[in-house]
């Protein structure tokens, strides 16, 4: 039903209402209404017009209307629990996306997944909404899904990582210019992230341009077996895009001049204490932590299961990539190099 009661801008109030009630029964003027309760007369006159007319208003009557009219006025908050856009965000951030990537990747027209489809909303919004939840297990798992799973949104303090000195290393400075500008594809960042007490890792790699990421089970951390294992993931890649692996000076990487020739790659390495240098490998780590928390057994993750990770990573829509995800990017590349776009779903 149509609401014809329009908002004033002075409204008004439950003594105005009454005094107008009282003198139309005393035969009052509307302009002479209107003057004692300090309004204009168009203002009085619609008032006693949308409520009966002089012989049948009533003031309770009147308020009652124009609280109703108010509340109807309320344009409904879309991302409260419930709505139609809250709920398709909240689909999307328990795959892992970002509040970020969720808006970024709804605002590329040619996109036409149906669980995008009709999101309109910031990335701040998305957060806004989110930590304004109530107290309980929605906001619990929301905050779950997200990057840094933070109760309060805010900075976190950074540790000083140290590592050891390896033989012949080859510095990042030594790095061709073309790796820098991250236009030449093949060229890949490797890290290990570490489980419980040091105990456990995984081994991970990400190529520069297109971010798409591979993780390497690791059953353990001796530089022989990182070696093998890193040798084994980087083989699948084609050859024409794994040219370069940049790493930090971990004691795993002993082994890199057996990893060099196995894989027909030049490996360099990063300044201590300098995790810019390697920033896609990095922010990938931190992706990771979502799967696998700080403080958790690695060694219980089979291949398989660390593929389907890679795969969710490499389905997410990057800013960077203009919103594309790096599976996308990845099989430009392989169809530019004719090689099969199904090995890109492979290495994922």
């Amino acid at each position: 039903m149509r609401c014809e009661y329009l908002y004033e801008r002075i409204e008004l109030s439950e003594i105005d209402r009454s005094m107008v009630e009282i003198r139309l029964r005393d035969g009052w003027s509307i302009s002479k209404i209107a003057e004692e309760i300090h309004r204009d007369r168009s203002v009085v006159s619609r008032e006693v017009s949308r409520n009966g007319g002089r012989d049948r208003y009533l003031a309770q009557e009147a308020l009652m209307r124009a609280v109703q009219c108010r509340a109807l006025r309320r344009r409904p908050n879309r991302m409260s629990p419930g709505c139609e856009v809250f709920e398709g965000v909240a689909t999307l951030l328990r795959r892992r996306w970002s509040p970020e990537q969720i808006s970024g990747r709804a605002a590329r027209m040619e996109d036409n997944e149906k669980v995008v489809s009709g999101i309109n909303v910031s990335h701040e919004a998305i957060y806004l909404a989110i930590y304004a939840l109530p107290r309980g297990e929605l906001k619990k798992e929301l905050i779950e899904c997200l990057r840094q799973g933070k109760p309060h949104r805010g900075r976190r303090s950074k540790a000083t990582e140290r590592r050891g000195k390896l033989k012949d290393m080859v510095n990042i400075s030594m790095r061709p210019e073309e790796v820098e500008g991250r236009i030449v594809p093949g060229h890949w960042e490797g890290d290990l992230i570490v489980g419980e007490k040091g105990a456990s890792a995984i081994g991970t790699l990400v190529e520069r341009t297109t971010r798409l990421v591979v993780l390497v089970k690791m059953p353990s951390k001796a530089a022989d077996v990182a070696g093998c294992a890193f040798a084994g993931a980087l083989n699948k890649i084609p050859a024409p895009l794994r040219k370069t692996l940049t790493y930090d000076q971990g004691k795993e990487m002993a082994a890199h001049q057996a990893l060099a020739a196995a894989t027909d790659m030049k490996i360099y390495f990063a300044d201590p204490h300098s995790p810019w240098q390697r920033g896609a490998n990095e922010n990938t780590n931190g992706l990771l932590r979502q799967y696998f928390p700080k403080g958790s057994a690695l060694s219980r993750y089979t291949q398989e299961e660390l593929d389907e990770v890679a795969q969710q990573l490499n389905d997410r829509p990057r800013k960077v990539l203009c919103f594309a995800t790096p599976y996308e990017a990845f099989t430009k590349l392989l169809a530019g190099f004719g090689e099969n776009l199904i090995v890109a779903r492979t290495v994922a």
